[in-house]
């Protein structure tokens, strides 16, 4: 397991990198793929470390739980295959 200390240096390493790239960079530089995953994997960060709540975690502003599971709904729907249940 990382230490929590491993954590925290990578989450403000990308916080540093991103933010710069937000702020000086090119509209081009900034909606590159590898920018947003950056930004995406800062916000995991953020909840492994306690910063933000599960519940806002799991709200339209991270991971949008609510359209991935409607998104199940009409694979399901579609294809008849159905989604294992989680645990």
């Amino acid at each position: 397991m990382r230490t929590e200390n491993e954590i925290q240096e990578l989450k403000q390493e990308l916080e540093t990198l991103t933010g710069f790239i937000a702020d000086s960079g090119t509209e081009q530089e900034f909606a590159d793929k590898c920018v947003s995953y950056s930004s995406d994997v800062a916000d995991a960060l953020d909840w492994v470390l306690e910063e933000i709540g599960t519940q806002e975690f799991r709200s339209d502003g991270y991971l949008d739980l609510t359209k991935l599971h409607a998104f199940a709904i009409k694979i399901e729907q579609r294809t008849g295959k159905k989604k294992e249940t989680s645990a």
